[in-house]
């Protein structure tokens, strides 16, 4: 578990770290340079969920090799649901589409990235942070004084 103190807030424990991938954790379907040690260090303390639509058909491929579990779904509110089955108040979820909005909405921490593909209006709305790259958004995860000046109310 990772726990983020933020001044004038309750603390924030996270269990789960749920992340899109295409265009959020791939360009063109390839891993982008630096997530995967990224996310190797991260399973240490939290558990993590890859959901994609699989529109380049390589996400079984594409991280194999990764300490993180894969779920194949569609739409957006099917991913806002798997939240609900982990503990939304425990999660945070990254992504850059239109269809993670409500999965950055439902998250205690919702982090839109601006990645090779851009990121849809609806989902820089729906998050409570916004980076510029998948490797900034895991280091905001990383280094908790970032985030904790990010999300100071």
């Amino acid at each position: 578990m990772l726990t983020y103190a933020i001044p004038g807030a309750s603390p924030i424990e996270v269990t789960y770290l749920v992340l899109d991938l295409n265009g959020t954790l791939t360009d063109g379907g390839r891993l982008i340079a630096g997530v995967g040690d990224r996310l190797t260090t991260l399973a240490r303390d939290v558990e993590i969920h890859v959901v994609t639509a699989d529109t380049h058909g390589s996400a079984a491929r594409t991280i194999a090799d990764l300490p993180v579990s894969l779920s194949m779904i569609e739409r957006g509110d099917d991913k806002a649901a798997l939240l609900d089955g982990l503990d939304p108040t425990r999660t945070v979820a990254i992504g850059n589409g239109r269809n993670d909005a409500a999965m950055l909405r439902a998250a205690a921490i919702g982090i839109a990235v601006i990645g090779p593909e851009g990121a849809a209006g609806a989902a820089i709305l729906a998050a409570d942070v916004v980076c510029r790259s998948i490797v900034e958004a895991l280091d905001l995860l990383l280094a908790d004084r970032r985030l904790a000046s990010t999300l100071r109310p």
